[in-house]
This record gives C-alpha cells, structure tokens and sequence, in this order.
C-alpha cells in the first residue's frame, strides 16, 4: 500500500457503477487499467473543502453548523485511514476482514481501493431468508468471531459491527464473509471524540450507549444482536 499525491486514480483505475453511499463516502465499481483487469470497489472518503462549504451554506437543509459537518468528515477520513493502516500492517491478508489493495488522494478526498465483494450484505440475505437454521446462524457467526479475532489482537475495535457492515465474497451460499467498513472504528485507545457520537443503536454496547470506554466485549455485544437476528428474523 502507498500513498501519493502525484499519482491520479484515473490512471490506474476506470471508475464505475456506485455500490453505496454513506454521509460523508461514496463507494464505487472500478476496474484496474492493467493486464489483469482486477475489479475493486472504490471507497471515496469526502473531504469537504472551501467551494463545497460555500454550495452547502447556501443550500444545505443540515441541522450542523458547516464547520461542525467539515471537522466531522475530516474526523471521519483521518480515523479510517489510520485504522486501516493498522489492518494493512498487523491483520491483512485474513478471510474474513476486508483488503484494501492501495489508497489515493487528491483534492476530492482519500480513495481507498478496496477487494470487490460481489456477494452482498448479510443483511441482504437476513431478509431473504427471513431467519437461518442454527447450523446457518453458526457458520455465519464464526466467519466475523474470526475476523474480529484478528481485529481484536491488533487491538482494533469495530465499534460499528452490523449485518450492513459485513459482506460475502460471492453469491454462493457458502461464500466467505468479511467485516468492512472502519470509519468507526479505535485503534488502542486513540479514537477522535466527535467519531464517538456516531453508531448504529439496534447494536451498539450499553457502554458505548453511556459514553464510557468500549473494548473487544462492546463488538462482542453486537455479534450477540447479529446472531439474535439470524436466529429469529427480528431486531
């Protein structure tokens, strides 16, 4: 993995179909331009400089004021490339957490290349099914115990864990599943303040909920809500 500058994703990487969006991301198809044609997903991490903060002055409905949502998104970019930094040096490669292949910047935000899951969420398939027999539930379950394992040893905590945040491979039944997405995630115990306000409340800890310190047990929590889900179709 490297980071530069001087280098332009147009030159390695066609830029497709969007996959997702999140508040302060895009993520996108691409293709790399070499011989091999590897497809990834393109994480775009926003950075909201001066032109976007005088557009969204004018026409923005936000409740925040323009420089809480600038120090949120740069909170937000600054947090995940450092624990995914982390992943790169300390978990990578592993079945069952995401790849990121390489990293872009420029003035637009910090592209993050990621490895395509073409499999979809399992919260996807939570709805297609409606609810999973226990041997299902259990294979579904030791893929992200074993992801956070290695997330737990390098001392990364998810602190976002949800069936939307966990992606298969591929297709097929038994496709492999991999946690992603570490915009909310602490490595150690650096994580920025205003990244702390942010989770999902059908999962997050009750530690998490009353602003005391999270840990391996706060992610654990939300596996147990996951698992909670498969088993009976319901939050």
């Amino acid at each position: 993995m490297s980071k530069t500058e001087s280098r332009k994703l147009s030159d390695d990487y066609e830029v497709a179909d969007v996959l997702g969006r999140g508040g302060f991301s895009i993520v996108r198809k691409g293709v790399s331009k070499s011989g091999g044609k590897t497809q990834v997903a393109i994480k775009t991490l926003r950075r909201l400089g001066p032109a976007m903060m005088g557009a969204s002055q004018q026409g923005s409905k936000s409740s925040l004021p323009m420089w809480k949502q600038v120090s949120i998104s740069d909170a937000l970019l600054t947090n995940e490339i450092l624990v995914m930094r982390r992943i790169v040096e300390s978990v990578a490669p592993h079945p069952n957490v995401i790849g990121l292949h390489d990293v872009y910047e420029d003035a637009h935000g910090v592209h993050l290349i990621l490895e395509l899951c073409s499999g979809g969420e399992l919260f996807d398939r939570i709805v297609g099914r409606a609810r999973y027999s226990e041997f299902d539930a259990a294979a579904v379950v030791r893929q992200i115990a074993r992801g956070l394992e290695a997330l737990h040893k390098a001392n990364i905590i998810h602190r976002d864990l949800k069936p939307e945040n966990c992606l298969f491979s591929d297709k097929n039944e038994d496709s492999t599943l991999k946690i992603m997405d570490f915009g909310l995630s602490s490595v150690e115990d650096f994580s920025d303040p205003i990244v702390t306000l942010f989770g999902s409340i059908d999962y997050v800890s009750p530690e998490a909920l009353s602003r005391q310190d999270v840990s391996a047990a706060s992610d654990m929590w939300s596996v147990g809500v996951i698992l909670y889900i498969l088993l009976s179709g319901y939050v």
